[in-house]
């Protein structure tokens, strides 16, 4: 009796058993859960006024217990099933599916070429830098021109037709000398001339307007404000008739995507003679190029002639040409009488090796020039690498060929350097050799206390034929970022453009009251280099200097120079007093562009 009781009480509440079932595997399958609870309760409902929604019942499909639990265990081993089969395709199509890589922002391509003409986007075009065809369009037709930082003000149309960008750049030295007994003598006895003194001046003072126009045209206009020049733009300046004088630096309109030239750039301008000379000053490794920049790559003009420049690369832009037809100016005004200092200018560079983007790069250059003298009279002169003075005739130097007379020079110019990371290594190698020269006696009328520029010849011999008169000068300099970062590569100048800090210095004080700092990027360096101006009956001198440097970079427009500067100055002159002897000089600079 009490068996057969018990298996009708079970047929009793068997729905109710099978109904529970169901409402566990809804509420396993995605049935609201309670608010606030911890998700193991069911709602099933809420007291309402309202009359009920009459539903079928779910369990109304099984007969008993035994049902429901086949049915569940059946759904089980299903997606079971299921997952092992979508496992299986997943291991088989891995191998072939490739990964898309995000697309880079456009804005990189942009700050790279830092949105110049002689940039890499202007040789070539924002759309070919981008890789994406542009719709065509009416060049002209839409002339808004929104503005945005680029390391300075740029306004620009959305097609890239338009451009107009506002900068300039500033930097401010203060350098002190210490000097041996050799070049602390007078100047009538061999010692320097000017006379070597501490200094604060300003080395730069641009201001620079930039941009493009219908398309394909480049244009730039920029003045240096910093300058201390001689009024009569002699070749052997005194400091008699010193003014400031605002003078043009880049001064020229050029045309991109012609056929068989590439770029034609006409208009005061650097040469393409150097690699050194090429990269631009507000990001020189050290506060100022190495000698050869003084005695063969501007001396007298700043590094600016009037040329006019073809320019180009090879399509995967490896390779880069350029040739000149230049003026050899000996002021920096930018003027020559026409009928002399004709020059031709070369330069050929080529990439054997580049990987990430040029942070890992070998770059092999050779440069060539052969030109006219400036009514026949050249002069080759070297400053130290620290100025004591603002660019003009305040400068001490310290070898000299003096004035010479001579018609022609031929010029040459190797270039080897690496990027490896963080390190760098840059080197150059310069070779002169000056045609029927003879020196001249002008720098010897009178005696030195009548004429300022006695003896800073280095008493040549008065009238004397010289002949082939050969002067060379090197460099090789070695830098390290202690940050990490690494030299950026300007494709089309081949050249060095500016360096990007991963991130900007700081110093601040929080809301908590803690100090935040970040360093910027600091970059190391060394370099030696050499100057020769003695050969045959000129005896100009020699120059061996070893530089150390820290560039603490605040940010991409702004950064502190710190240089000490051991140079051996090797001279005597033809009265046999001997002048050698060592300079020292440390100096700091402070530059920011805009």
């Amino acid at each position: 009796m009490a068996h057969s009781n018990s298996r009708r009480t079970f047929a009793a509440i068997r729905p109710a058993v099978v109904a529970a079932w169901v409402v566990a595997l809804a509420t396993l399958s995605g049935t609201p859960r309670a608010a606030g609870g911890d998700g193991a309760v069911p709602v099933l409902g809420e007291a309402d006024s309202r009359a009920a929604l009459g539903l079928e019942s779910v369990a109304a499909g099984f007969g008993d217990l035994d049902e429901v639990t086949e049915a569940f265990d059946a759904q089980r081993r299903r997606v079971a099933d299921l997952e092992a089969r979508l496992a299986e395709l997943e291991s088989r199509s891995a191998p072939a599916i490739e990964t898309i890589p995000p697309p880079e922002p456009k804005a990189a391509t942009a700050a790279a070429a830092d949105a110049e003409p002689d940039g890499k986007a202007g040789a070539k075009g924002a759309a070919q830098a981008d890789e994406e065809p542009e719709a065509p369009h009416e060049v002209g037709s839409d002339l808004a021109m929104p503005s945005t930082w680029n390391h300075g003000w740029q306004g620009e149309t959305f097609q890239k037709d338009f451009r107009v960008k506002v900068g300039g750049r500033l930097q401010i030295d203060e350098t002190a000398f210490s000097k041996g007994d050799g070049p602390a003598q007078a100047p009538s006895e061999g010692g320097l001339t000017p006379t070597l003194r501490n200094a604060v001046n300003w080395r730069r003072a641009r201001l620079r307007v930039d941009g493009r126009m219908y398309e394909v045209y480049d244009w730039v206009g920029e003045f240096d404000f910093a300058n201390q020049l001689n009024a009569n733009a002699q070749t052997l300046p005194t400091e008699a008739g010193l003014g400031n004088y605002v003078v043009p630096t880049e001064l020229w309109l050029q045309m991109r995507e012609v056929p068989w030239a590439g770029i034609i750039r006409v208009g005061n301008q650097k040469d393409p003679f150097g690699f050194e000379h090429m990269t631009s000053s507000r990001w020189t490794n050290f506060m100022e190029r190495s000698y050869g920049q003084d005695l063969y790559e501007g001396p007298f003009n700043n590094g600016f002639v009037p040329a006019i420049r073809l320019l180009d690369t090879s399509d995967d832009e490896r390779m880069t040409w350029s040739v000149a037809a230049t003026k050899n100016t000996v002021n920096p005004f930018g003027f020559i009488a026409n009928s002399s200092g004709n020059a031709a200018v070369g330069r050929i560079t080529w990439l054997p090796y580049w990987e990430d983007d040029g942070q890992k790069l070998v770059h092999l250059g050779v440069s060539g020039r052969t030109s006219e003298t400036v009514n026949d009279e050249v002069r080759f002169r070297a400053r130290g690498d620290l100025r004591n003075g603002p660019p003009g005739p305040l400068n001490s130097i310290y070898i000299d060929s003096g004035l010479l007379t001579a018609p022609w020079m031929n010029q040459m110019g190797l270039e080897f350097v690496a990027n490896n990371g963080p390190w760098s290594f840059q080197s150059e190698y310069f070779g002169c050799w000056l045609y029927d020269a003879v020196s001249d006696t002008r720098a010897f009328s009178g005696s030195p206390s009548t004429n300022p520029n006695y003896g800073t010849a280095g008493f040549q011999p008065q009238g004397a034929p010289v002949g082939t008169y050969f002067t060379n000068s090197g460099y090789a300099e070695i830098l390290y970022f202690v940050t990490g970062e690494s030299r950026a590569y300007d494709r089309l100048e081949a050249r060095f453009d500016r360096p990007v800090p991963r991130n900007n210095f700081y110093i601040i004080r929080d809301g908590g009251g803690r100090v935040r700092l970040s360093e910027g990027a600091i970059q190391v360096g060394a370099r030696y280099q050499y100057a020769g101006l003695s050969d045959g009956v000129i005896n100009g001198g020699t120059l061996n200097a070893l530089t150390l440097g820290v560039n603490w970079m605040f940010n991409p427009n702004s950064r502190l120079y710190f240089n000490y500067d051991f140079a051996y100055r090797d001279f005597t002159n033809n009265f046999n007093q001997n002048a050698s002897g060592w300079i020292t000089g440390f100096g700091t600079r402070l530059a920011f562009d805009f």
